[in-house]
């Protein structure tokens, strides 16, 4: 029977893994961790090529299902010393994009014991940068390049702080389908995914050069390739030019098709995806007028792990994101303070009633609080609609694209008519636990509602089965008919969420 390790922050050594399921490679990293620092054990890659099962209306073919559901199925004895609580997997570019993602998803859940984060590509470049900022020295300000799959990032920031990030949907894969994809390499397929490389970042260029950097760093198996290639070339392990990339473009011309390729220090599993990563590459040179760019081995894997290491020392950045978002729009920290202690007495009654035993939903309620005023200086009579807006098209570092999806919902439907969305966001979360959620954060917002009032309103809950029983002090509600009114308007916003609620 194998020991299962579990995390602790007090101790001096315990163990950390992460599972990037890329577009081109699911990269499995295990690791130690002692005194701070992340020691890699062991390693794993899986070459599945995931997008190059994606059409052109974003469905993942069954073929590729099942190259993704086997390296999973292989990986799963790999993570057998692993826990939820020190494990985490992230999904990147294809299964953003598939609208049959769900699909994917469930069949997952069947092979491999443990949850799969999508997350967003700001999310991502996010977490490429601080893969490669842990590992290099603290250094003035740094641009990072990272060629993946399906997508391609670039992040520019200075020691583990971002001060600028994109996330470009192009990639070596979904470029060989689309220029290469005979295995024919001539000038003309060449120039034409240069010249889509140059009109995706085009929009980025003003940004990037205005904030600035003074070295670029590339990473992940694109780069990497290319790296080792003209070192394998030159002799020697040095930063390489756009002048290096143009030499290597025109060798691999001269090839003509990717099954002639023959350079020393190509893998053949890259033949096909060289060319591609290479025109990215040299079209975003050629845009932000690189100089030299030298490589790093560490990325989106190294990323997950120091993420990880932060939130089992409790330094959870989901929660600096919120209170920064809550500061940046003048959110009330006296009325804040105020609703979350009436929405912990709510949720402590319905959390053995309602099973919300899992972190995640009280960590959604506690966000959605301290987030859902930031629309009140736009407008006041439908902050909560700006609220929802802010929070579903803001960069939310830390957080998956269904947890911000979720806790936009919760702040949009927080007051007024409930909205249901059109198309199910949810995955890991539970849609039954989460509307449960939205009841006690509605009943929260409107028991804290009247600021004007110097004590906070004092109620008994009893929760039983659907039903939520509020109890206030004799002659309470008869004092105040306009609150009272506002609770026969909830009860009929709780019967749409399959909800009761009954007050005396």
């Amino acid at each position: 029977m194998n020991e299962v390790i579990e995390p602790a922050a007090e101790n001096d050594n315990y163990h950390i893994g992460a599972l990037d399921i890329g577009s081109n490679s699911f990269h499995f990293v295990f690791a130690r961790v002692v005194n701070d620092n992340i020691q890699i054990l062991h390693s794993e890659k899986y070459r599945v090529k995931l997008a190059q099962g994606l059409d052109d209306n974003a469905i993942l073919d069954d073929s590729a299902i099942e190259r993704g559901l086997k390296a999973l199925s292989d990986l799963a004895p790999l993570t057998e010393k692993l826990t939820p609580d020190n494990f985490k997997v992230v999904a990147t570019y294809t299964l953003r994009r598939a609208k049959n993602a769900q699909t994917f998803l469930n069949a997952a859940a069947k092979v491999f014991p443990f949850d799969i984060e999508v997350i967003s590509g700001h999310e991502e470049a996010r977490l490429i940068y601080q893969g490669v900022a842990h590992h290099l020295p603290p250094s003035s300000q740094r641009l990072v390049i990272d060629i993946g799959g399906g997508s391609t990032e670039c992040v520019i920031g200075k020691n583990l702080t971002t001060k600028q990030l994109t996330s470009l949907n192009i990639g070596c894969v979904s470029f060989a389908n689309k220029y290469f994809s005979t295995g024919e390499i001539s000038s003309q397929a060449f120039n034409q995914a240069i010249l889509e490389s140059k009109q995706e970042i085009e929009s980025h260029v003003k940004r990037f050069t205005s904030t600035g950097w003074q070295e670029v760093i590339g990473t992940s198996g694109t780069i990497k390739s290319i790296y080792n290639q003209l070192n394998q070339i030159r002799g020697k392990q040095q930063p390489f030019t756009l002048a290096e990339l143009h030499q290597l473009k025109q060798a691999l011309i001269n090839f003509g098709h990717a099954d002639n390729i023959e350079l020393p220090a190509l893998k053949e599993s890259r033949r096909a995806i060289i060319a591609p990563g290479l025109a990215i590459l040299i079209g975003i040179v050629e845009m932000l007028s690189v100089g030299t760019i030298e490589y790093c081995d560490n990325s989106l894997r190294e990323g997950v792990l120091n993420e990880q290491l932060d939130t089992i020392q409790t330094k959870d950045i989901r929660d600096r994101t919120i209170n920064s978002l809550a500061t940046r729009f003048n959110a009330d920290k006296k009325q804040i303070d105020i609703v979350i202690a009436t929405a912990n007495k709510l949720f402590k009654a319905a959390k053995k009633a309602w099973q919300l035993n899992k972190k995640a939903y009280k960590k959604l309620l506690d966000w959605a609080i301290i987030v859902h005023e930031i629309g009140y200086d736009i407008n006041p009579s439908a902050h909560h609609k700006h609220s929802r807006y802010i929070i579903l098209n803001a960069d939310l570092p830390g957080f998956t694209l269904e947890q911000q999806q979720a806790l936009a919902w919760l702040v949009g439907n927080q007051r007024k008519k409930v909205q249901f969305e059109d198309e199910q966001f949810c995955y890991l979360l539970e849609e039954v636990s989460l509307t449960k959620v939205l009841a006690i954060l509605r009943l929260s917002v409107l028991l804290s509602q009247q600021r004007q009032l110097t004590e906070q309103v004092e109620f008994e809950v009893a929760i039983h089965n659907d039903n939520i029983k509020l109890s206030f002090p004799n002659d309470w509600l008869a004092e105040r008919p306009l609150f009272q009114a506002d609770l026969v308007q909830e009860r009929k916003q709780f019967n749409t969420l399959g909800l009761s609620l009954s007050f005396c």
